[in-house]
């Protein structure tokens, strides 16, 4: 039996063997080629974590410029937080901390461009809900309620298990109110103490709805 088997095995390397010798330069070939995916494979990771530390870095220092009270010096290292790696998870953080930036000096069309950015591609995805929160708080600064409305209404049927929903859901009825559907703030109200008995907002949402009735 053990013979048998040896002379299986003998087989069989002979005609490795023989493989080898008579498709020496296919064989080489395809080592070759493995060798160079496996190179390639190796030097894009080590891309990806090094523009990826790089971005993280640029934020870390954005931030220390931003403790001084530097925010030309902190813009510029959020630029470049963004451009090092534009997937990144430091980078989309970069895109948030800049709109906010922009936001308060009411450079509004930039912020929403980087906002929209970080709510559709934002990465990790626990990023989208925050990009999605800002978008309507723009629109509140500029006082744009149907826009604001409009997000609001979407931030719940996406992320309707969010730790923001119930701020969302107040003042979603809050932009009712100011334009003029106060039926629909009812039912937004209604919708707070449905969802959220037993809570602050649904106590605030009782008093608001004894007042419209």
């Amino acid at each position: 039996m053990q013979l048998s088997q040896m002379s299986k095995a003998d087989k069989i390397v002979n005609f490795l063997i023989k493989q080898i010798r008579e498709n020496r330069t296919r064989l080489f070939t395809i080592i070759g080629f493995t060798l160079g995916i496996i190179l390639l494979t190796g030097f894009v990771f080590i891309r990806l974590q090094t523009l990826n530390e790089t971005a993280s870095d640029r934020l870390a220092a954005a931030y220390m410029s931003l403790a001084r009270g530097d925010q030309q010096q902190a813009k510029g290292h959020l630029n470049n937080a963004i451009a090092y790696s534009r997937n990144a998870p430091a980078s989309y953080q970069a895109r948030m901390v800049k709109a906010d930036m922009l936001i308060e000096e009411k450079d509004y069309a930039n912020a929403l461009t980087l906002l929209k950015e970080t709510e559709e591609k934002g990465n990790p995805e626990l990023m989208r809900p925050l990009a999605l929160s800002r978008i309507i708080y723009l629109y509140d600064q500029q006082k744009d309620y149907a826009n604001a409305i409009l997000y609001s209404n979407e931030f719940i049927s996406k992320y309707e298990e969010n730790f923001l929903i119930k701020n969302i859901y107040l003042d979603l009825a809050r932009y009712y109110i100011f334009t003029q559907s106060p039926e629909e703030a009812k039912r937004v109200y209604g919708e707070i103490m449905t969802r959220f008995p037993a809570t602050a907002e649904a106590e605030y949402a009782e008093k608001f709805l004894q007042g419209l009735q």
